[in-house]
This record gives structure tokens, sequence and C-alpha cells, in this order.
């Protein structure tokens, strides 16, 4: 025997398993036989499986030979479309290894493969300009400590990226030789951009005589809310209103096969008004939004314009944009060419109460008998006209109930929703300094999540049977699931107001001598405390109150937070699991934020399934953007090691020192990037990406994308 390619295939592996994927991709460059070896497709897979068990490429292998019945009902239509590629085109599995080692290598050492550069369209608000973005103004708070400050809030970025599409939207930059005032220019300033395969494809939005407001793209869905460029009518002597609307698309993804030589399509979906009245365009008006395939929710915060110095006002709404309709508002100012919508009358009290009146039944269309009488009959939503429908508003009384009222000092961060629920996230800091500041600080840093059962359940036989009791039926106690299948529609939703039990969860952040500023993270031990899973609290049983969740016995704070990122992103489902599966549950409290107290973790990007999370942290003028990967096996009751190389077989445990002098173990496998990647990155203090890739906004007003 002359090497180890001649020993017998099980001693082969058993050499080959210490060998760090690294090692392994430069045996097969030794001579020809160790390149025949080292790039079979069962060694490469094997290797691939050892080393990188939840890689993007073996996930998707492992999706793509489920089931067709299965990825139809738990997949979205985008992921099933790349799950036919991915069973249609055979993988040479010797060069994915070669990548994914590649991936993992840069990712463990902190350190960017390639850099690109995207320009962006120049914005200029003046009239006859070709793009104008004017985000939504932040509130007016940021971090002050012994005349030190730093950034608490960051405008909007221009651009969007979304992980369950892997597909980036920005505004390119006009080319100089294109002639913008020719009649066939169309305005298509901002692009879809695919970073897998770099293919760009222009979203029909023409930007022209419209101010973009805010880009989001969620879920397949793509969201422009923007104002038009002339104001509407006068507010007062010194502002003006504008007319805003949303535009949403559909973003679909369509098999190589069916569309050769193109994969993406957008294609428009519905456009509703914003605001009834239209808003200034300056830094006291603000609104907060978020969306999902189905549904579209905003809250606003307006300046109270009286002379008597009132409460701001303040209003919710949530819109069902599951259906489309050909219909823009924005094009028809008089509302004459709007489609008639069929409403049910407004029924009196007594019906509704089961009192029985004959002549009020003739009335309202009711039959004579009474058996008709006792269960009175209503017009469906499914009656209404295709398009957006408000299914729920909530003036300040409202807010007011469910503790929702921000007033002068608002500490609203961001609003959320899911297949039932709508969730307002709050934030406060101790050091938090200007207009908006609290009056009365928190000891350290709150943040919390309210949730609020707002759309309605779809119909189902069971429901039907008892309506009253569908009414009042949500999904607050289904926690991290995943969402329903079949969503909410105008046409098999249950008439009637939404009821059921607040959710709030909340996170003080209260330390103690050791600098363990979260409560949330499980200890050293790995071992779960009563009513807690990973030192995290299980969501609610059904019909419980947790409106006062805070009365609760919480767990000590560790100090090992290694486990804290990724709790919330597991899955118990037995099929193959992909990124859209696996997001952390908008109903909990981002207690990430001050994991690391007293750095402020500004953004993070957490590839749930891969188990890769980037995170940017500053305190002051200290400045940090580090990776976290998982390793691939943990072992519950040990110490995380700190390896070099993920699923690497590393044995070494890296310590730190806490405040009190002990030797604490540090989060696995952590690494920093360069100083200078915070200014590539972190300019709008957002970042986003998987584990292939991060994008971020440099200084310069360019997207960054940091390929690994």
């Amino acid at each position: 025997m002359r090497d180890i390619t001649e020993l017998p295939h099980d001693l082969f592996l058993l050499v080959i398993w210490y060998l760090s994927p690294q090692d392994c991709v430069c045996c097969g460059a030794v001579n020809r036989r160790w390149h025949a070896a080292f790039t079979s497709e069962f060694i490469s897979l094997l290797l691939l499986r050892w080393n990188f068990p939840r890689c993007r490429e073996l996930r998707l292998a492992a999706a793509a030979a489920a089931s067709v019945s299965t990825l139809s009902t738990s997949l979205p239509k985008n992921a099933q479309a790349e799950l036919v590629d991915v069973a249609e085109r055979p993988r040479n599995w010797s060069s994915t290894f070669t990548e994914v080692a590649r991936r993992y290598f840069h990712l463990n050492k902190g350190q960017p493969r390639v850099v690109e550069k995207l320009e962006l369209a120049a914005s200029s608000r003046e009239i006859g300009s070709v793009f104008s973005f004017c985000g939504v103004a932040p509130w007016n708070r940021f971090l002050r400590l012994n005349e030190k400050t730093c950034n608490f809030h960051y405008p909007d970025p221009v651009w969007w990226y979304s992980q369950e599409d892997g597909v980036l939207v920005y505004p390119a930059a006009i080319d100089s030789d294109e002639d913008v005032s020719s009649d066939r220019y169309e305005g298509h300033v901002y692009h879809i951009v695919d970073l897998a395969t770099n293919e760009r494809v222009p979203v029909p939005f023409d930007v022209r005589a419209k101010h973009i407001r805010r880009v989001r793209l969620a879920q397949g869905v793509l969201i422009f809310e923007w104002a038009e460029a002339l104001p509407y009518h006068q507010l007062n002597d010194r502002e003006v209103v504008h007319r805003h609307f949303v535009t949403a698309f559909d973003v679909i993804r369509k098999p190589a096969t069916i569309s050769p030589g193109r994969t993406w399509t957008v294609e428009f979906r519905s456009e509703w008004k914003l605001h009834f009245l239209g808003l200034p365009l300056n830094r006291s008006d603000r609104f907060f939004s978020a969306h999902t395939a189905t549904h579209y929710a905003v809250y606003f915060w307006q300046p109270n314009r009286s002379l008597y110095q009132d409460d701001p006002i303040e209003q919710l709404a949530v819109w069902d944009i599951s259906s489309p309709s050909p219909y823009r508002p924005s094009e028809d100012p008089k509302g004459d060419k709007r489609p008639a919508v069929t409403r049910a009358p407004s029924l009196p009290t007594g019906l509704w109460n089961g009192q029985k009146s004959t002549a009020t039944g003739r009335i309202y269309g009711l039959a004579d008998s009474s058996a008709d009488l006792e269960t009175p009959r209503r017009a469906s939503l499914a009656t209404a006209t295709a398009g957006p429908q408000v299914i729920r508003r909530m003036a300040w009384r409202e807010l007011d109930f469910y503790g929702l009222r921000q007033r002068a000092t608002p500490r609203l961060r961001s609003l959320a929703l899911d297949s039932r629920n709508l969730y307002v996230i709050e934030e406060e800091h101790r050091w938090a300094d200007g207009q908006h500041s609290s009056l009365s600080p928190p000891r350290v840093h709150l943040v919390q999540s309210t949730g609020i059962p707002v759309v309605p359940v779809p119909a189902s036989p069971a429901q039907a049977a008892h309506p009253i009791a569908a009414r009042s039926a949500n999904d607050l106690s289904a926690g991290a699931g995943p969402l329903d299948p079949k969503p909410a529609t105008l046409s098999n939703i249950i008439d009637g107001p939404v009821n059921g039990p607040m959710w709030v969860d909340s996170c003080g952040a209260n330390g103690d001598v050791n600098m363990n500023f979260c409560w949330r993270v499980a200890d050293a031990n790995g071992a779960a405390r009563q009513g807690t899973t990973h030192g995290v609290r299980l969501p609610p049983t059904p019909g419980h109150n947790q409106e006062h969740l805070n009365d609760q016995p919480r767990p000590r704070s560790s100090s090992n937070p290694a486990g804290w990122p990724w709790a919330l992103g597991e899955t118990n489902s037995s099929t193959p699991i992909i990124s859209t599966e696996s997001t952390r549950w908008p109903g909990w409290a981002p207690c990430w934020r001050h994991e690391d107290f007293p750095y402020l973790t500004v953004t993070e990007m957490v590839d749930f399934a891969a188990g890769v999370r980037i995170t940017a942290r500053h305190c002051f003028i200290l400045e940090t953007l580090s990776v976290h990967v998982r390793p691939a096996v943990a072992v519950k009751g040990t110490t995380v090691p700190s390896t070099t190389d993920q699923g690497n077989g590393g044995t070494g445990t890296a310590r730190r020192r806490s405040s009190s002098g002990k030797a604490v173990s540090v989060r696995s496998n952590e690494v920093y990037f360069p100083d200078q990647m915070w200014s590539e990155l972190i300019a709008k203090g957002h970042i986003a990406g998987d584990e292939r890739w991060v994008v971020g906004e440099d200084e310069k007003g360019r997207i960054t994308v940091v390929r690994f």
C-alpha cells in the first residue's frame, strides 16, 4: 500500500473523518489518484453531510426529494418553483462541496470572499426629478451618556432584501446614455436582482411624479408606499398634504424549464389609498407598516395641530390584500371609476340579540319564519368587490385599551404580522435622549411585543356550526408554529369581530454583578427552568389571558448565551427544513437587542435553518460586526466548543473574564469582521442576507453585497 487511497473503503472513511473540509479540498490536488478519490460523488456528498449538514444545498436537496403533496401544503409557491429546478437538475456534489467549504471557511474567519457594489439612483425632491425617495422620519431619540452620543434609530433604506426568495429590490442607477426625457422612458427605476444568478428584472412601477416613502418585500409580495409629487390640498398656512398610496406587486419565481432564460416575473396585484386625507412630507407625521402575502397593517402617528397641545393623533388599520384588483385609485382622483361594493345594511341591535321582529325582518330582507329570525342572515364579505379591504381599524380608544397608545413619548419600534395576529414591538432605553425619549426610563433596556388577534378565522364546517365561538378564535397559542396553509381571504372568512386574549411578552434586561442583563438565555448547563424551553417562556395555552406575564417568576440570566439566537427558530417538523419555515416568532420580545449589554445590537442577519448569524453592535464609539456559525452538533449539558470550522470535531473551549473575575464560556465560534466593514454595511443600520451573502449600505450610498 502506497497511500491512503488504497485502503479498504471503511478504513479510508475513518481516516478522512479527521480531516477538515479545507484539507479534503486540498487533497484532491495531490495527484490523479487522490483527485479521483476525494472528488467522487459519494465521498463529496458524505463529506458535505459530515461537515455542513445544515447548508442550503443539502436542505434543498432533501426538500426536493420530499413528496409533492407535502411541498404543496407547507411551502410558498416561489420555494416550490426553486425545488422543481433542484429536482430536475442533476447536482455535481464534488463542486458543491468545494463551494460550501469555501463559503464556511470565509464565514468562520469573518473574511469576505468577494465584495460587490451596486450603484443607487440619485434621489432628488425637485419637481421633474426622475426618482425621489422621501423616507419616513424615525423617532427623535438617540443615546447619550457622559457627553457621548450614538444612534438609536436609523432611517429606512431605499432597498430591501427578501430571505424567503433570495432576491434584492433596489433603485438602479440611471444610465447616462438613457434618455429620461423621451416619451418611451417608463420610469422603471426599481429592479429585482437574483443574487444567485445575477438575473435582473425591472419592476413595472413608474417612479416619476412620485415620492417613494418606503419599499419592502416579504413572502413574494413587493410593497411601495408612495406620495404624489404635487400637493393635494392646504393643511394650514405652512403645510400642504400629499395623497399617499400603496402599490403591491407579486414577485413570482417560475421553474427554468417553463420559462427558459427568465426565472422571475413581477406582476401588478393591487393598489389602495394609504390615508384617507393624505399626509404632509415632513419629519413630524410618521407611519409604520408591515405586511404578509395576504394582509397589510399600518400605524399612523401625527402631531395634534390644535392650539391646546393635545396628544398626538394615533390610529391603526389592517387590510386584507389577498384579492387582486386592477383598480388604481391614484389614477381616479374623483372616484368615478371605483367598483361598486355590495355591503350588508346595518342591522338593529335587537336582531343580533335574538329578539324576534317580523316587521324589522321584512325591512332587512329576512324571512318571516321564526327559524330564520333566530339566526338572522347577513351579507358575507365574499359579496364585496375584489381588491384590498379594511378588516380592522383602531383609534386611540382601542389603542389605549391594549396599552399601545404612544402619546408624546413613543416607544414603538416596528410592526409585525402573522396568519392571525398583529404584533406591536416597543423599545425603551435607559440612556435614551431627545424629543421623544421617555420621562420615566427603564432600569436598563426594555423590549416588549404585544399581540392582538385581528385576522378573521377561515371558515370550516365546525366553525359554521358554532359561529360565536368562531369569532373568538385566534392562533396566539400556536407560538412559533408554521403558518396556516389556507390563509384567510374575503371568500372564506367568518363574518363578525375578532376577539381573543392579548399576548404581552417583555424583557427588562435586569442585570446582576456578572453583567448578565438578559434573563432569557439558557443556563450554562443547558437546563431550562419550569415553564420555559431553553430559558424562554412557553406560548400561552388556548384561552388563557397572558396580559400579566411579567408577574411570573423569571429564570436567572445565564453566563453562556450561545444558544439564545437559535432557540426560537427551531422546528419540530419532520419535513426537511428550508429557510422559509424557520424564523423568529414576532410574539417574542426582541431581547437580542440587549443580549450583550452595554452593547446595543443595531441589526442582525439570521439564517436559522443554516445556523448562521451576523450581528452589528455598538456602544457609542465602539462598533463590532461579527458572525456566529452554530456548530453542526451540540450536546446538551456540555460546554459548547469553539472551533475553527463547522463540525470539525474541535474540543477546545474559548474563555473570557466576567466583571466578577470568573471565567465563563463565550459564544461558540463567533469571529469579528475587519473594522472597515462597519462603514461598508451599517450606514443605514440594516443588514440582510443568508448563509451565502450579507447585504448592506455603505457611507457613500451604495449597496454592498458581501459574498462568502
